[in-house]
Order: C-alpha cells, then structure tokens, then sequence
C-alpha cells in the first residue's frame, strides 16, 4: 500500500488514502496546462493552501499569506530528493527525503 506524505515543512501528515491528499503540480496547470503535469508534489489540505505562486492572478495558490511557501524546485540527493521552499520574506527552507 502506498503512504503519501505532506511535503510542507514540520508536517508529519501521512496517509495510505489518495482522498485524503493534495496533488500540487510545480508548474499549475492555469499557467502551463500542457507543460509536465506529472511533477507533483503532496500536501495535506491544510498546507496545499498555503502554497504561493506569484505568477497566479488566480486561484487558490494567487493568495499570499504569512505562511505561504513557494515552491523553488525539486533536486535528487544521494539518499532520495530535496524540495526547496522560500516563503514570502525570502528564507529558504528545504525539506530532504528519503526514497
């Protein structure tokens, strides 16, 4: 059974049930609706809303909050892949995991 994660930073969301995650594409799809839809990321409902792109003039990842994150890119590492976040004051935060 898969387990699907929340990639944002500090969750600890997991589940095996696909309803009750977030599919987030890195590019969203009202920007590149052809462009590599099978990039994704997980989040949990909580935090897919919290993600940010400020290329959105709308949607639900065009609204800025405090705690919105947005997302740099996704890198391989040795030990699995790394996810690169900056929130709006422009810290970086990245995420490592495991395969």
């Amino acid at each position: 059974m898969k387990l699907y994660i929340c990639h944002y930073p500090g969750c600890q969301y997991t589940t095996t049930s696909r309803n009750k995650i977030e599919f987030h594409h890195i590019i969203p799809r009202e920007l590149w609706p052809r462009l590599n839809q099978n990039v994704t990321l997980t989040f949990c409902p909580t935090h897919h809303r919290l993600i940010y792109h400020p290329e959105c003039k709308s949607g639900p990842h065009s609204i800025k909050a405090d705690d919105s994150l947005i997302i740099d890119g996704i890198y391989r590492t040795t030990k699995g892949y790394s996810v690169i976040f900056h929130d709006i004051y422009g810290h970086e935060i990245s995420n490592d995991f495991d395969k």
